[in-house]
This record gives structure tokens, C-alpha cells and sequence, in this order.
């Protein structure tokens, strides 16, 4: 797996990947949506990031960085007594359905961390938290450095989660 930035040249790939991700794999990566449009927006917009990921040259998944996080995020983890700086990112990763299960998720989180290095992001959040149905994906943030920091309602049960990205990771057991 190699990971690299997008550019405006990766939209149409991008859209076609997440078009072809299954229903129910569309909902557990929401709330963010994925349309031309908003690709082209992210991809210019300094305060994002979007990194691309390949097996064979075959686009895997992608993961999309907010430097900061949205006022009412920013809101919930205050009143966890936790303070969101210029140093956080809320991440939104997705892995397409055919590589799902097989590590890659890891692989793809381990090669964004030289670049959030760079771009001096020392803090991650889940951008609109995980479902807390969504059983594998919060085993996957736990076992990856993350921990549970709150709970709040929007469209079902979801958990807020943070890491940081400096080595100093919290590896609780998996639920």
C-alpha cells in the first residue's frame, strides 16, 4: 500500500471509489458526503487534507483530515474538559468494502502520520465521532491509539474519540 495527497486530477476516481462502496458501508462513513463538488472543495481548501491509498494501483481508501474541528465538536470535547487547538484534526478514513478486514486500515492510518507530522497536527479526533453500533470500527480506534472521551446522540448512539499522534497513544483493550 503506498499513500500520497490528493489533487483536483484524483475527483473522478474519488467519486467512482465511493460510489461503488455498498449502501450499508456509505452509512457507517457518514456524515461526511463525498460528491464532486465537495472533493474539489476539500482538495483546494488548505484547512483539508485528503490522502489517497493504493493496493496495486487500485485506489483501497481515502482519508480526509480537517485541520480543527467544527464549533459544535469543538463544543462536546470542551465539555469533556478537553480544548481542540490549531494542532487538532478531525479524521474521516474510509476504506473501500474489498479491503476491509485485511490490516489495511492501520497501514493507511501508520502513512498519514509523517504527513500530519509535517503539517504539525499533534491531536486527532473522529470527525463526527463512530457510531456505537459500529463494533469493529471502534475496536479499530482503540486498538489504534484512541480513546473513548464521550458519548452523544445524532442520527443513534455515537462516541467521541481522540489520539494524539506523537507516540503517546492510549491502547486500552478492545470492546
Amino acid at each position: 500500500m503506498h499513500t500520497r495527497i490528493a489533487t483536483a486530477a484524483d475527483c473522478d476516481s474519488i467519486v467512482s471509489f465511493y460510489q461503488q462502496l455498498q449502501e450499508a458501508t456509505r452509512r457507517l462513513y457518514a456524515p461526511h458526503p463525498m460528491d464532486r463538488e465537495t472533493i474539489l472543495q476539500q482538495i483546494a481548501d488548505p484547512a483539508y487534507l485528503m490522502l489517497l491509498s493504493f493496493v496495486d494501483d487500485e485506489l483501497a481508501g481515502y482519508q480526509v483530515f480537517l485541520k480543527g474541528a467544527f464549533t459544535w465538536e469543538r463544543d462536546r470535547y470542551q465539555q469533556y474538559g478537553i480544548v481542540l487547538d490549531q494542532h487538532t484534526a478531525s479524521y474521516a478514513p474510509v476504506l473501500g468494502d474489498g479491503f476491509q478486514g485485511r490490516g489495511l486500515g492501520v497501514t493507511m492510518l501508520e502513512q498519514a502520520l509523517p504527513i500530519l507530522k509535517a503539517a504539525r497536527i499533534t491531536q486527532l479526533i473522529l470527525w463526527g465521532g463512530v457510531q456505537c453500533a459500529n463494533i469493529r470500527a471502534v475496536n479499530f480506534y482503540l486498538k489504534n491509539g484512541f480513546r473513548i472521551v464521550g458519548y452523544f446522540e445524532w442520527e443513534g448512539a455515537n462516541y467521541d474519540m481522540i489520539s494524539t499522534i506523537d507516540g503517546s497513544h492510549n491502547r486500552p483493550a478492545s470492546l
